[in-house]
């Protein structure tokens, strides 16, 4: 009899367990014992760009999401030799030359709009709110759409309307990193 309770407690525990593992985004793992803010920070380094040329490939491009939280759900981010082909109304006007930068991120969940029309929604955490310093006027705040995270890589994928009008890089892009 306590043979027959005990193994039904473990049963249930690993099936509890396994649930609360279990593949969250499309291109995820499908078990993962580590937390989304455990695979999510640390410093990422980037290992391709699809959908617009990288600038200078030949420098190191990284992203360092941290666990230090600068308000409830938002944490601290540095960016260095990032690219930024932001903007707004017309064609890219910056996206010349890369920056380093400090700045925020936070999970995101809800509408995620592609090309200024309706789009998805993305489930809890399945997003990603980047917000970039670029000088102390200038603020960029993209949302991705995670696509692959596991402890030694990222993958995310931009085109989001945030307001009445595009504030979207000009081109879809897919980011890959990977954890250094």
């Amino acid at each position: 009899m306590k043979k027959t309770l005990l193994g039904l407690i473990l049963l249930v525990a690993i099936a509890i367990g396994f649930n609360a593992c279990r593949q969250t985004y499309e291109n995820g793992p499908i078990i993962s014992f580590r937390t989304k803010m455990s695979r999510i920070t640390g410093k990422w380094k980037l290992v391709s760009m699809e959908g617009v040329p990288r600038l200078n490939p030949e420098i190191d491009q990284y992203m360092e999401l941290t666990k230090e939280k600068i308000s409830d759900g938002v944490y601290k981010a540095k960016f260095t030799n990032f690219q930024d082909d932001y903007c707004s109304f017309s064609p890219p006007t910056r996206g010349e030359a890369l920056f380093t930068a400090d700045g925020t991120w936070k999970f995101y969940s809800g509408a995620f709009f592609g090309g200024c029309s309706i789009g998805e929604y993305l489930d809890e955490n399945e997003g990603l709110d980047i917000s970039i310093n670029e000088s102390s006027n200038i603020k960029v705040e993209e949302r991705w759409k995670i696509l692959r995270l596991t402890n030694k890589e990222l993958k995310i994928r931009n085109n989001v309307c945030v307001d009445d009008f595009c504030d979207f890089y000009w081109n879809v892009r897919t980011l890959t990193f990977k954890k250094e």
